[in-house]
């Protein structure tokens, strides 16, 4: 049964609210690292004037985002495009849209049932802040109908001088993309416990069967990561797939951009 909330239930849920936690600072303080700037996290949350009355218990639909605030105001506006990955011009407004959404498709004289209310978490975290670069895990998580939500994860990484996203190819010497994804594959087809004479295309969604990386990847204190969202090579009952390289495996095919960004990291 949806319901509309009363004043005094809205109040009690708090429609909208920013919540700002505590200040960052660099883990690593090493010469090449002190320079790394600092961040706090904010938190932006709607939620709907309409609830969802199941089993007795109320529940209604949000809109929430968790992210970082950077101390330098031009760098916010260079990477809130890779935390606001659906493309919204701001986190009002993302939120906004989101629960606008929502009550319009309750308001609409074909619905008449809805057993779980619409919700979207973002979490944006930093995972690497060096003096060089930064890395962010942009994860979503949201229901909008249907059997099951939709889980993603977006990893980019940002040139802190240059100040543009990081390509995966930025950091790899010439012709040696090719000898990356072997050892990619290597490592995937050791965790998946695949023999090299067994093909891929019976289980995963690779292309002919042929393995291959993607660029969502990001730079960690001791690895190499790559990220394979839930559909992108394997049902989604079976989950994402990450693959943690060490920069061990990976130092003689690194250019020397991409040994700078390894070497501020320790």
């Amino acid at each position: 049964m949806i319901k509309l909330l009363s004043l005094f239930t809205i109040i009690l849920f708090s429609s909208c609210y920013n919540e700002v936690k505590k200040t960052h600072y660099p883990e690593h303080k090493s010469a090449t690292t002190v320079d790394t700037i600092q961040y706090t996290y904010n938190v932006h949350k709607n939620i709907s004037s309409y609830v969802v009355e199941n089993e007795g218990k109320l529940d209604t639909a949000y809109y929430q985002i968790t992210y970082p605030i950077f101390d330098d105001i031009n760098f916010n506006q260079l990477v809130n495009p890779y935390i606001l990955i659906d493309g919204e011009e701001s986190f009002e407004t993302a939120a906004e849209s989101f629960i606008l959404g929502y009550n319009e498709f309750v308001e609409e004289s074909s619905t008449n049932n809805i057993s779980y209310p619409w919700y979207k978490d973002v979490k944006c975290e930093i995972l690497t802040n060096t003096s060089l670069f930064v890395t962010l895990a942009t994860a979503v998580d949201e229901y909008t109908g249907g059997a099951h939500g939709n889980h993603y994860t977006i990893l980019s990484n940002i040139d802190i001088k240059n100040k543009k996203r990081i390509a995966i190819k930025d950091i790899i010497q010439d012709n040696k993309l090719d000898q990356l994804t072997k050892i990619a594959e290597t490592q995937f087809r050791e965790n998946e416990k695949i023999p090299d004479s067994i093909s891929l295309d019976k289980d995963f969604f690779f292309e002919n069967g042929i393995f291959a990386i993607n660029d969502n990847f990001g730079l960690t204190k001791t690895s190499l990561i790559i990220y394979f969202n839930e559909y992108e090579i394997r049902p989604y009952a079976e989950g994402p797939t990450l693959l943690e390289i060490p920069y061990t495996d990976v130092k003689n095919i690194l250019n020397p951009l991409g040994q700078d960004y390894v070497n501020s990291i320790m």
